[in-house]
């Protein structure tokens, strides 16, 4: 009996994964991870706000599809259903939190399922990448929510118009140039993107809990926002949409840094490349991919998800532009659980001409490596990744998981 309630014991504390956390300065951490209001506490670690890249809760994947979504201005989705827009008010039903009252200023899109027997017509609704790259901004998304108006169909017609003054459960009033007010019926439509206002500037309040953050939910869900308070039961996070909001923590996937200007955290993936040369084998061509691996899916190292990046091909070199000041370049980088075992490769960073970190043969069946690099004050960053020393691409998809330069 002894024997087999410690075996108990043993299997349990096995069962107990630890948070794990990637900070600006290089550094990988693990333990559980609380706080809020400008700081975590990660294990035994006091550490700012600012200084931390990526926290991750559970290697739960996103979904593959998510079937209905709604986009909120500012850079957010939340999984579910954009119930109504009348007047100055928005209802959605939100998987995650239920029913949820937010302004019409506040929606930026939506998309809802196919109908029934029908094949998926829409590239940028196939994967959840797609949706990842368009929340984020990423650079050349095929989806711009809260750029433009328009209304696309199942059957990919769509139509352009002014504003959507209306959206119901059976009709959208939408207003065109020249034509007036269109009614369309709402069963048929698959993509609403609507103009909306930029948001307001954060306030003092807001800045006392520290840079934004994207809180990832493990059913999809992409909340921009201020962590106030993380503890064992959840997390409170304050949006612009949503005010403060309470999360159980057992939904949590990952909070990265939201990057961009005053982070201190600017994400390469969320600029494009100065220069990029695939240079292949054969014929096939993989260009770079910004937030997706090199076919274009969610990125995974070892059968983790990486949500911001780099997926590309042997032989490639993907050069960025910098600012010029001084800093530090991070990455999680490894071959992509796409290739199902295959590839090798080798990989290479270079600052302004100077080799600044080099890797050894690095093979599917490698653990993600941790890149920390000073890259003093380049103004250029070229990412190299070679063929293996089979002298073969096949299976060479690399990611460039959470490739970042940081200021120091």
């Amino acid at each position: 009996m002894r024997l087999r309630l410690s075996l108990l014991i043993v299997l349990l504390t096995l069962a107990v994964r630890a948070d794990d956390a990637i900070l600006t300065r290089g550094e990988r951490l693990e333990g559980e991870v609380t706080g809020g209001s400008g700081g975590f506490k990660i294990g035994n670690q006091n550490v700012a706000a600012k200084d931390v890249l990526v926290i991750r809760f559970a290697s739960d994947p996103p979904p593959v599809r998510m079937p209905a979504g709604v986009f909120i201005r500012g850079g957010s989705l939340i999984a579910g259903t954009l119930t109504s827009v009348i007047g100055a008010d928005a209802e959605i039903s939100s998987a995650a939190f239920g029913a949820l009252k937010l302004k019409k200023d506040d929606i930026a899109g939506a998309f809802s399922p196919l109908a029934a027997g029908q094949a998926e017509n829409m590239p940028e609704l196939a994967r959840y990448s797609a949706l990842l790259a368009a929340t984020l901004g990423t650079p050349n998304a095929g989806l711009q929510p809260g750029k433009r108006t328009r209304v696309r169909f199942a059957g990919l017609d769509e139509v352009t118009g002014d504003r959507v003054m209306r959206i119901g459960t059976d009709q959208i009033l939408l207003t065109t140039k020249g034509k007036g007010v269109d009614t369309i019926g709402r069963q048929f439509v698959r993509l609403i993107e609507l103009a909306v206002p930029p948001l307001p500037a954060p306030t003092p309040e807001d800045m006392k809990l520290g840079p934004e953050m994207i809180v990832r939910l493990k059913g999809g869900d992409l909340l921009r926002g201020r962590v106030v308070k993380l503890d064992g039961k959840s997390l409170v996070l304050r949006t612009a949409f949503l005010g403060e909001k309470e999360i159980e923590r057992a939904l949590l996937a990952v909070i990265f840094s939201a990057g961009g200007e005053g982070s201190g955290v600017n994400w390469l993936s969320a600029q494009e490349p100065k220069r990029a040369v695939h240079t292949p084998i054969f014929d096939s061509e993989f260009p770079p991919r910004l937030d997706a691996s090199s076919d274009g899916g969610d990125m995974k190292i070892k059968d983790v998800p990486v949500e911001r990046g780099i997926g590309c091909h042997s032989k490639s070199e993907i050069e960025f532009a910098l600012a010029g000041t001084p800093s530090r370049f991070v990455a999680l980088v490894g071959i992509d659980s796409e290739t199902r075992g295959r590839g090798a490769v080798t990989a290479h960073v270079v600052a302004d001409g100077k080799e600044v970190w080099k890797s050894q043969v690095i093979t599917a069946k490698d653990a993600p490596q941790l890149i920390s690099a000073d890259i003093g004050v380049a103004k250029s960053i070229v990412l190299h990744v070679d063929y293996g020393p089979d002298a073969d691409d096949s299976g060479d998809h690399f990611d460039w998981g959470w490739a970042a330069v940081v200021g120091k």
